[in-house]
């Protein structure tokens, strides 16, 4: 097998791929690769012609970043089904609480000698996403915090704060029409948020069930207007105050595996794949159910498939 390191500068602290390769050394036979990318975004590059080089191999590709560095890893893999995937998180990745705890993600002899599980991912007809696709709020809390990143030398609350308020502010409340699964409606809202592991970048969502390997997604949608009224959602969210419900008239949640999304009039809309922002017009989503071979580190708190 062919272990191959795929880096995001932008994520990771300078002695990182030093430490790596110390670590990578010390273990015996091992075969493998060390990359460190330009710049946020060429990971999908990266991962594209790796696939080519090792064509015929097996071979594990880990993610060293955040969820958003998973996905673009993930967006130049053609094939998802033939590669072993990894994440090592250098930020908080909460996709990976639902197999534990993160800290064992970071113990990388622990990951090479982990085994894999098959896990659902989400594919659009503008991209992928392991974890969430959403519109509306969350988008702009992360087109917010995005142009906040100089601010992290303070930590990363300050910047989620200011982008909560900033999304608070300036997400528009637009009539979507909307397929879910079989059932079509229009409806005026404030967010939708898909996602395999329920929680998103701003810990808004935690229901109990965390599914990863069911071919269902939980779809969140929203319907709180008005300045004060979103904020007031953005704040009890983050404190875990708010429950959802399939019936109730301003947040609701229902298990989906297929969904389309577009804005009543046409207009393209913003969407946010695991942080990555794309503008399109007509969205496309489906569940695809256990279509990614996930490593797990030895020792995971995780019985899956």
């Amino acid at each position: 097998m062919v272990h191959v390191f795929i880096i995001n500068p932008e994520y990771n602290e300078s002695e990182f791929p030093v430490r790596l390769r110390e670590t990578l050394s010390g273990i015996p036979d091992l075969n493998y690769y060390v990359f460190t990318t330009g710049a946020a975004g060429d990971e999908t590059q990266l991962a594209s012609t790796i696939e080519d080089i090792f064509e015929g191999e097996q071979v594990r590709i880990y993610s060293c970043g955040g969820i958003t560095t998973a996905r673009n890893v993930l967006e130049g893999i053609r094939d998802l089904s033939k590669i072993e995937f990894a994440i090592i998180p250098s930020e908080d990745v909460k996709y990976l609480n639902a197999f534990g705890s993160q800290e064992r993600f970071k113990n990388v002899a622990d990951l090479i000698s982990g085994k894999t599980v098959r896990v659902d991912y989400i594919r659009t007809n503008h991209g992928v996403a392991l974890n969430s696709v959403s519109f509306g709020l969350d988008t702009y809390s992360y087109r917010c915090y995005e142009n906040l990143k100089s601010m992290l030398i303070f930590g990363n609350r300050l910047p989620w704060l200011i982008a909560g308020i900033y999304s608070a502010m300036m997400t528009p409340s637009y009539t979507y029409n909307l397929k879910l699964d079989d059932e079509e409606m229009s409806l005026r809202l404030t967010q939708i948020h898909i996602s395999n592991v329920p929680i998103s970048g701003t810990d808004r969502f935690d229901p109990d069930n965390r599914n990863v390997a069911e071919g269902i997604a939980s779809c969140v949608t929203v319907y709180r207007f008005g300045f004060f009224g979103r904020l007031k959602y953005e704040v009890d969210s983050m404190r875990h105050k708010i429950r959802y419900a399939k019936d109730d008239p301003r947040q609701s949640v229902r298990g989906i595996s297929s969904a389309k999304v577009r804005h009543s009039t046409g207009v393209p809309i913003w969407c946010s794949l695991d942080g990555k922002q794309v503008l399109a017009t007509e969205w496309n989503i489906n569940v695809v159910k256990q279509g990614l071979k996930m490593v797990i580190p030895e020792g995971a708190d995780y019985e899956g498939t």
